[in-house]
């Protein structure tokens, strides 16, 4: 328990966001939740049941917690190393977030999948080879973003792993651009 929370509290107290992902397995998550509930420093419930933590930066921290293993979220393909543990890979990060962007929507999620894929470029990260389901929710969570050209962005991702999956994007980002074209000259 005591090293879940201490990892939750070192991604915590560097925030480039004003939200953190934990994503871990039932047995992980519970020790974080009976950790905060217990009174760890600076840590509390909020009324919509999520975990907040108080940064010392001035400003108040939301934990969005992830269970993995339990149905959408299945699988981390790759992670690195972080203090004495690790986090999954910005790849594995923006699986996550696709999930929460077609699920919930809410406001952080579409600028936090914004700057994952961007950040996925940017590294030049091999993406690991997904699942149809995976590339369900990645799909749809880009054209949420993005419209129809998100579909480009996400195939140029994972082509160099997922090539067919990649053409069938392609593929169907030309149609759904045709679609939305064809609806503005109407």
């Amino acid at each position: 328990m005591r090293g879940a929370l201490l990892e939750c509290f070192r991604v915590a107290t560097r925030p480039k966001t004003e939200d953190v992902d934990v994503a871990a397995p039932s047995a992980v998550l519970i020790d974080i939740w009976k950790g905060v509930s217990d009174g760890a420093l600076n840590f509390s419930i909020e009324a919509d049941g999520k975990i907040a933590f108080d940064a010392p930066q001035g400003f108040r921290v939301r934990l969005n917690i992830i269970e993995i293993g339990s149905g959408c979220i299945d699988r981390i393909h790759v992670t690195e190393p972080f203090h004495e543990g690790s986090v999954p890979s910005m790849s594995d990060l923006l699986l996550i977030r696709a999930v929460t962007v077609v699920d919930r929507g809410g406001d952080g999620d579409r600028p936090d999948f914004q700057w994952l894929l961007e950040g996925v470029f940017q590294k030049l990260e091999q993406f690991p080879r997904i699942d149809d389901e995976e590339l369900h929710w990645l799909a749809k969570a880009a054209e949420a973003v993005y419209g129809p050209i998100g579909y480009l962005g996400i195939a140029s991702c994972i082509a160099t792993t997922n090539e067919a999956a990649a053409l069938a994007l392609l593929h169907k980002g030309k149609k759904s651009s045709q679609v939305h074209v064809a609806k503005r000259q109407s």
